[in-house]
């Protein structure tokens, strides 16, 4: 019986970390024409699972950039990137 029950756990634990296996994250900086921004938040939207990232350059101009969960650019300023980068981690 304990082996069953262990056995169970492990199955979805393993299970629950491949479901959310290579999501999209934010990058730590962005080049615009020159100019670096660098990353001052992040967050998950509950209601659709994008991602956002709001970048700040030294001038305190700003980038907000929104990514699906697979990392495919869905709103936000014409200078972010197509894509983001994915972890392999989990979200």
């Amino acid at each position: 019986m304990m082996f069953t029950s262990c056995f169970t756990i492990l199955a979805l634990l393993a299970f629950l970390v491949g479901a959310n296996a290579a999501c999209a994250t934010c990058q730590e900086t962005l080049n615009v024409d020159g100019v670096t921004y660098e990353l001052v938040t992040s967050s998950w939207k509950m209601n659709n699972g994008n991602v956002v990232c709001n970048y700040l350059n030294k001038k305190g101009d700003e980038v907000t950039c929104e990514y699906t969960e697979s990392g495919v650019f869905r709103d936000g300023n014409s200078n972010c990137p197509q894509s983001s980068r994915k972890e392999d981690f989990g979200c």
